[in-house]
């Protein structure tokens, strides 16, 4: 396998991190712009039809992966049953891992092998929502001596880190610098995409991944890009976290710990805005943070599929990035 890291950098305010399937629709849409529509519709055709490998994770603080959070405070809960101490407050314990967004790296193997000590783990990425104060003028008011100008305010996700005890919800450095994970199983599949990153870090095209990007909200520039063949092995174990959206295939559902994601998808034009009258339509997915055990290889643990809205344009795209742990 084909594993990446690419390393972006944020130029302002994030409404909310990007999840794996705003990824890939950015990334399409730029190949689609460099290298014609063919090549974007031959790559998604492709995808869906499994002739080629191709996953992609979350957006993540460089340097961080998601925490395991219900696994961890699932052994917890088994730890304290065994040990039968009733004093211990689990409330506590789960809201300290919950506030443990991301960790380092290196730290993963240590909490997953010893679950207790997520709580007191430094430094850590707290999550937190936040508003941000727009202005804009009234388009009525143009060519008049007093524009009328309009206040409002914008929902932003506030990453920080916390390097230590006694930090604050408004203490810690914020983050600016992003990575996501792409996995492929050639070079065929994986060079359009990687192509078109390299290009717009050469020419600094931004990557627009949100809503708001005329704001200047939500947009990144690619940094770098990291070839990560030798240092990412297959886990031994079968045993993965789930970095990103996963539609689930073939995965061992009883040795998993999963969380799930359930959207209601519905079509929208930007003149007329959601359409109300349009069936009802839900999807679930396997939430990032999942631990994941596999049943067969790793290209087999997810799956996409069309959209109800017309094949072609609207791939629901479920191959997360599964990162290998030790369990």
């Amino acid at each position: 396998m084909k594993n990446y890291k690419i390393i972006l950098r944020s130029s302002g305010a994030v409404t909310q991190l990007p999840d794996s399937q705003k990824i890939f629709g950015a990334l399409v849409t730029e190949l689609s712009r460099m290298q014609g529509g063919e090549a974007a519709t031959e790559l998604v055709r492709n995808v869906y039809n499994r002739e080629v490998h191709l996953a992609l994770s979350n957006l993540f603080p460089l340097g961080f992966l998601p925490v395991p959070q219900d696994y961890i405070m699932e052994k917890l809960a088994e730890r304290g049953s065994e040990e039968e101490k009733p004093g211990e407050n689990l409330k506590e314990l789960r809201a300290q891992i919950k506030e443990r967004a991301y960790i380092r790296e290196e730290q993963l193997s240590l909490i997953l092998k010893e679950p207790g000590t997520c709580c007191t783990i430094y430094p850590f990425i707290r999550e937190s929502s936040g508003q941000q104060l727009r202005a804009s003028l009234e388009r009525d008011g143009w060519g008049i001596e007093d524009l009328e100008k309009k206040l409002f305010t914008v929902p932003v996700t506030i990453l920080r880190e916390i390097s230590g005890e006694g930090e604050g919800e408004s203490s810690g450095q914020t983050v600016s610098e992003f990575c996501f994970y792409l996995q492929a199983d050639s070079d065929r599949t994986v060079e359009p995409v990687v192509s078109t990153a390299e290009q717009m870090e050469r020419t600094g095209r931004p990557l627009i991944l949100g809503k708001r990007a005329s704001q200047g909200l939500n947009k990144y520039y690619v940094n770098e890009i990291q070839c990560l063949e030798e240092k990412l092995a297959d886990s031994d174990t079968g045993m993965y976290l789930n970095l990103g959206m996963l539609l689930p295939d073939q995965i061992d559902y009883k040795k998993s710990c999963l969380k799930l994601f359930t959207s209601e998808r519905k079509p929208f034009s930007m003149p007329g805005g959601w359409n109300q009258i349009y069936p009802r339509w839900f999807i679930s997915f396997i939430s990032c943070g999942s631990v994941v055990a596999l049943r067969n290889g790793i290209e087999y643990a997810g799956r996409c599929v069309w959209s109800k809205f017309g094949e072609d344009k609207n791939l629901v795209f479920g191959n997360a990035f599964l990162y290998p742990i030790d369990l």
